[in-house]
């Protein structure tokens, strides 16, 4: 691409001969119609096989004019920024698709009342539909960070040689314009040895991959059979060898495993840059770990996606979980806030009094009695509540408790539907910039292609 592109600027800026404007052009459109990666494997795969070609087809004395005003720096500078850019709209489209999974599966468990937990602990009441929202939104600010890495990245770096530019009277503009940048580099030691826009992309992929190997965890865990809340789908399963009976989640834990590489990756890019701001192995070895983080990062959206479309929702068993370890006791502490006007302190230590004699006893939410409640009051504070076994009943009630959260960010079923609605809007917005991108890139490809078809024909 940029081989095409600085030939067409340097033929229309007269600054090489037309004849051999023309030759090398045609040249490349050979390597490309017999297979440019190939050819240029078999030339030995370095970054100026391009020229390589074209002086084995027309000879040196015509590939030596597509190189004034370039250097080493500024072709692998645009070759970087141009594959971190394709990354970069990849990864905006692969989470688009799977945000809208993740809304679908969100709106179909609004009512699904399951534990929310807290360092495994049993917590509070929720259902899988807003677990799955809270996944969604982080999923919206990573393609916030794509997209404005995108605008950093998307800069041309072309004609700045390797330090100071060049005296060749270039026309960058057109260059930037055949190429499908959106701007230019304004310092040509910048363009070349600048490498926080590459860190900036790999940390939103690691952003990413955290985000989707917690899920993968969740997951893992409620896959169990001490849990038994969710199944994996069998394509992303895989057994024993031995033992028959076992269905181990490896779909999940190769995202995990996906993760850790791109922590890997963005290590050893940091320790490749950690040097001399003009060192070789940040031009030749650090992009290699943009190359791999985003492959990682990309496979693990794949399998997370494939993993959330076939996973089944063990719904009954949620819901009875969800009452079945006290994630009830925080809004029974509210209750009787609200019933005994009380502060919130006192409720809790009521309630944690409540709770341990149930312990105790060894009852559970469903067995324990109003009387305990009061028993509780009487240790912390030498009063009874005065309250009825009504009144315990609907405050330790799972469903009543998730449909109550009708505030912003709460769990109530119509909140969780707006909240989806909300989201569905911000797919759009999010859809149309990346159609916008995407439309401008292909549209300078289809430009660049028809200027040297006419220069050619």
């Amino acid at each position: 691409m940029f081989d095409k592109a600085h030939t067409v600027m340097l033929l229309e800026c007269g600054i090489i001969p037309k004849e051999a404007g023309i030759s090398i052009l045609r040249a490349l459109q050979q390597l490309e119609s017999r297979g440019a990666r190939e050819l240029r494997e078999e030339l030995g795969g370095h970054i100026h096989c391009g020229e390589a070609y074209v002086a084995a087809t027309c000879g040196e004395e015509v590939s030596g004019w597509m190189h004034c005003g370039r250097s080493s720096g500024d072709l692998g500078a645009v070759s970087v920024r141009v594959d971190a850019r394709d990354a970069t709209v990849d990864m905006m489209r692969r989470t688009t698709e799977l945000r809208n999974i993740l809304l679908q599966l969100a709106q179909e468990h609004v009512d699904t009342v399951m534990p929310g937990y807290t360092q495994l602990q049993h917590a509070e009441p929720m259902t899988f539909g807003f677990y799955v929202m809270s996944l969604a939104h982080q999923l919206e600010r990573d393609f916030e960070r794509y997209r404005q890495a995108y605008s950093r990245i998307n800069a041309s770096p072309a004609g700045c040689a390797i330090l100071t530019a060049t005296d060749f009277p270039l026309d960058r503009d057109r260059t930037q314009e055949l190429l499908g940048f959106d701007s230019k580099l304004t310092n040509a030691r910048d363009a070349v040895w600048s490498m926080d826009f590459m860190l900036e992309l790999m940390s939103a992929f690691l952003n990413t991959s955290a985000t989707l190997s917690r899920l993968a965890d969740d997951l893992t865990i409620w896959h169990s059979s001490e849990f038994g809340m969710v199944e994996h789908p069998d394509a992303y399963c895989g057994t024993s060898s031995i033992m028959p009976q076992k269905k181990n989640p490896y779909g999940s834990q190769t995202i995990r495993g996906l993760h850790g590489g791109i922590v890997g990756q963005v290590m050893t890019f940091i320790s490749q840059t950690n040097h001399q701001s003009d060192s070789c192995e940040m031009l030749t070895m650090a992009p290699l770990s943009l190359h791999r983080s985003h492959e990682m990062c990309g496979a693990a959206v794949d399998i997370t996606q494939r993993l959330m479309q076939g996973l089944k929702i063990n719904a009954d068993l949620m819901r009875r979980r969800a009452s079945m370890h006290w994630a009830q006791a925080t809004n029974l502490a509210n209750s009787l806030v609200r019933a005994k006007n009380m502060p919130f302190r006192n409720a809790h230590q009521i309630v944690a009094i409540f709770v341990r004699l149930a312990t105790e006893a060894g009852q559970g939410p469903e067995q324990a009695a109003i009387d305990m409640l009061n028993q509780a009051s009487i240790e912390f504070n030498g009063e009874p509540l005065g309250l009825d076994e009504q009144f315990l009943r609907h405050a330790i009630d799972s469903g009543q408790i998730v449909n109550s959260k009708v505030v912003l960010g709460g769990t109530a079923p119509d909140t969780v539907r707006e909240d989806i609605r909300q989201a569905r809007l911000l797919l759009e917005r999010d859809s149309d910039a990346l159609a916008v991108i995407e439309s401008r890139l292909a549209t300078a490809a289809a430009h660049l292609t028809e200027v040297v078809e006419r220069l050619t024909a």
